[in-house]
C-alpha cells in the first residue's frame, strides 16, 4: 500500500536554498528528493528521542488512558 502524502508549502532563505541547489548540482540529485531526505532523517532523529524519552519514563503513549471521558 502506498503511503499517504500531503503537499507542504513554505518560504525559506535564500541562503539556505542556494546550498541546497549547490549539493544538487554537484550530485545531481533532484532539490525535492533532498529536502523530502532532510525531512525524513529530522523525522526519524525526534521519532527516536521522544521513544527513548516515553521508555524511560515508563510512558505508553499509544495505550489507552483508562480515566478518559
Amino acid at each position: 500500500m502506498a503511503e499517504k502524502t500531503t503537499e507542504l508549502r513554505f518560504e525559506l532563505p535564500i541562503s539556505d536554498l542556494a546550498v541546497i541547489d549547490g549539493y544538487c548540482n554537484g550530485t545531481g540529485k533532484d532539490r525535492t528528493k533532498v529536502v523530502k531526505e532532510i525531512i525524513a532523517l529530522w523525522s526519524k532523529e525526534k521519532l527516536h528521542v521522544a521513544t527513548v524519552i516515553c521508555r524511560t519514563a515508563g510512558v505508553n503513549p499509544i495505550a489507552s488512558e483508562g480515566g478518559r471521558k
